[in-house]
């Protein structure tokens, strides 16, 4: 009974997270109220099989959990496909901040399978106003023994992306601002 309460809960969630990004002739067109903020979580690892990447956005309205995995994930483009994954996610006004990112691998030592668990820094902020739709760039984790985060912009990447996933034809109303630029 337990079970299947909780993963009503879960898909409830989940159905109310995808909510459908609304397009009005070739533009992303965000809900009454709200602003779209367009960023793509990536990731390599010695991992293949079941490397993950986690950012948590803190908001006005409580936090935002996005997520890539290196197995199922993938962005396209026009040369070659990046691992992870493209979010347009639709934003209640006002500011946010991007504290950390997280990732998750695992590797064998010894013979025995080890998992890690890295807590990268960011410390980025960014705000968005009703009716924006803002793009902030990429998020990449390299999960290492020596894992690391690198910001940068993705645009030429991003939108065509966009265009395949969501018919976006026309990105003159997305404002590029970037996570890596200084606030």
């Amino acid at each position: 009974m337990i079970k299947s309460v909780l993963l009503s809960c879960v898909l409830l969630l989940n159905s109310c997270a995808m909510a459908p990004i609304a397009v009005v002739q070739g533009k992303l067109s965000p809900p009454p109220e709200q602003a779209y903020a367009i960023v793509s979580l990536t990731l390599n690892s010695f991992d293949q099989d079941g490397a993950s990447a986690w950012l948590r956005l803190q908001g006005p309205k409580g936090n935002v959990d996005l997520n890539a995995s290196i197995l199922t994930d993938t962005i396209a483009a026009p040369a070659k496909n990046a691992i992870g994954k493209l979010h347009v996610l639709a934003l209640a006004p006002g500011e946010y901040t991007a504290e950390q990112a997280v990732g998750d691998w695992s590797y064998t030592a010894a013979g025995w399978p080890q998992q890690r668990h890295d807590l990268l820094p960011m410390g980025k902020s960014f705000t968005v106003k009703a009716g924006e739709v803002v793009y902030l760039g990429e998020v990449h984790l390299a999960l290492s023994f020596q894992s690391s985060l690198k910001l940068s912009d993705q645009h030429v990447r991003d939108f065509y992306a966009l265009g395949q996933q969501y018919g976006i034809s026309d990105s003159s109303n997305i404002k590029i601002r970037l996570l890596s630029s200084p606030n």
